[in-house]
């Protein structure tokens, strides 16, 4: 397959029930329900948590943009982009913290080790603090997020039309 006609990845990261930090799945979900007009061979999906199988999820992509909850020590619902190559450098100017028991930064050092990657964007999504219970509600400020969120994300794939 060349790479030019490789689909476009976008995966949503995180727990349905644990509270703000299923954002990623809400964005994905409203992904879903709008048309992204002109941009053929994409793949929206809920990637779950995030562990090490997230690397099946970027074989044969020319670009991922992975979508997550994040604690960098931002306003809450605060929308950071992240390029990938940054995350494995080290590069980042703000620490990156995943809710997960491996950040993707874990999981994009490992994968570039073992396979090769596509582009990779992190379109992460300040959630202020863990949830330390089970629950499928998301706060107002990181709900308002997703809007923001879309906007990104249709701008990172409005460069491939």
């Amino acid at each position: 397959m060349s790479i030019l006609h490789a689909p476009v990845r976008i995966l949503g990261c995180g727990s349905p029930l644990m509270g703000d930090d299923g954002v990623g799945l809400k964005v994905i979900e409203a992904l879903k329900k709008t048309e992204l007009e002109g941009l053929e061979g994409l793949d929206i999906a809920d990637a779950g948590v995030c562990g090490l199988d997230l690397l099946n999820l970027l074989d044969d992509a020319r670009k991922v943009i992975i979508v997550d909850a994040v604690l960098t020590g931002s306003r809450t619902g605060s929308v950071h982009r992240i390029e990938g190559r940054d995350l494995i450098k080290g590069t980042e100017p703000h620490t990156l913290v995943s809710v997960h028991d491996l950040t993707i930064t874990d999981v994009l050092r490992i994968g570039e080790q073992v396979q090769s990657l596509p582009e990779i964007v992190v379109i992460g999504i300040e959630i202020g603090e863990l949830a330390t219970e089970i629950s499928r509600d998301i706060s107002p400020e990181v709900l308002k997020a997703v809007d923001e969120a879309i906007k990104l994300i249709r701008e990172e794939i409005s460069e491939l039309i």
